[in-house]
Parts: structure tokens; C-alpha cells; sequence
């Protein structure tokens, strides 16, 4: 993958929530689902992932600048279809 940058708020998040890059990586590389966001003009990566022993997906919004990979920030969801429900159509279209 590209250079991996994280803003200051997904370096927090990260850091709160114990989560390991190397999930990132793979949730922006080979994401289950991906959508671009409409009002933040962000990609938005959700893969399936085990984070501390429990099964959840993680949400990863981003920005492609040039070779590198800019995260946003980062968070965790179980109820992925209520999240993608809510905002798909109005804030995201599916690319993926």
C-alpha cells in the first residue's frame, strides 16, 4: 500500500479504541464495502474485523493524495447495514 497517514484525530481514535494499523491496511486494501462520501469528499472504507477478541467492522473514512492514503479518523460498528441504511442515498453512494 501507499504511504498511510493518519490525521491527528485518527491517531487518537486509533489509539482510544486499541486498534491495530495493520487493520486499517486491510480494511482500505480489500474493504468489504466502499462508498464516497458526498459532503466530506472522502472514500469510506468498512471491512469485518476482530478487534481485543470481538467481531465488528470498522469504518474508515480517507483520502487518496497522490501515493498516499490519508485517514481521517476511524471508528467501529456493529450495526454496519443500520449505518449504511441511514446515510447511503444521502451522504454516500455506494462504489463498492
Amino acid at each position: 500500500m501507499s504511504d498511510l497517514i493518519l490525521s491527528k484525530h485518527a491517531q487518537l481514535k486509533i489509539h482510544e479504541r486499541r486498534i491495530d494499523k495493520d487493520l486499517l491496511v486491510k480494511a482500505i486494501e480489500k474493504p468489504e464495502f466502499l462508498f464516497y462520501d458526498l459532503f466530506s469528499k472522502s472514500m469510506i472504507a468498512i471491512g469485518k474485523v476482530v478487534i481485543q477478541g470481538n467481531e465488528t467492522y470498522l469504518v474508515i473514512p480517507f483520502i487518496k493524495e497522490g501515493a498516499s492514503t490519508k485517514v481521517i479518523t476511524v471508528y467501529p460498528c456493529k450495526e454496519i447495514q443500520k449505518e449504511i441504511d441511514k446515510k447511503e442515498g444521502k451522504r454516500w453512494i455506494r462504489v463498492k
